[in-house]
């Protein structure tokens, strides 16, 4: 049996087709798997800044801060603003509000799911937010700041308020002596 020249190129012309063809469908396999392997990724950096979060948030030096931030608000209702202002006390309760501006803002761009926010966290910055409040008032009155750049925090409050007022979260929680 032999082939001529147009026979053989036509040969290998189908030959390339279904070759090119079938890379296509390997390259759309590839993408999907690298898809895949993405979304996982991206899973497991999430989990793990929530997991830093909640180690930050549940350590020893965090409770004493969040004590200090609901003393000073307390003392600072009654006792008004005077030397507050860039005080230690100032520059702490600060930097320990900014952790949770942080979350507010890393939830707000999908870096942390907010309903594992809200499930872990949902008392603690609902009350942090009720104490920090005044505190955020006076600083944004002091420095003129609109919007607020505690806002993210107050969000975060906000959803997590709606959490626990949710028909879902009271369904979740456990009845005490049933």
């Amino acid at each position: 049996m032999s082939f001529t020249i147009s026979q053989i190129t036509f040969i290998l012309s189908a030959i390339s087709s279904a070759a090119v063809i079938a890379g296509a469908f390997f390259i759309v396999f590839q993408l999907r798997q690298n898809a895949k392997l993405i979304q996982a990724t991206l899973a497991q950096n999430r989990n793990d800044a929530a997991f830093r979060i909640l180690d930050r948030i549940t350590s020893e030096g965090t409770a004493h801060r969040r004590k200090q931030l609901h003393e000073v608000a307390q003392q600072r209702a009654k006792e008004g603003w005077d030397g507050y202002y860039e005080s230690l006390e100032d520059y702490e309760i600060r930097s320990f509000a900014l952790q949770y501006v942080l979350i507010g803002q890393f939830v707000r761009e999908g870096i942390i799911d907010l309903d594992l926010v809200t499930h872990m966290m949902s008392y603690l910055i609902v009350l942090d937010w009720l104490a920090f409040r005044p505190i955020a008032e006076y600083l944004d009155f002091r420095f003129g700041t609109k919007p607020s750049p505690w806002a993210p925090f107050q969000w975060l409050a906000e959803k997590c308020r709606e959490h626990l007022d949710s028909k879902e979260h009271a369904s979740h929680v456990p009845v005490v002596g049933a």
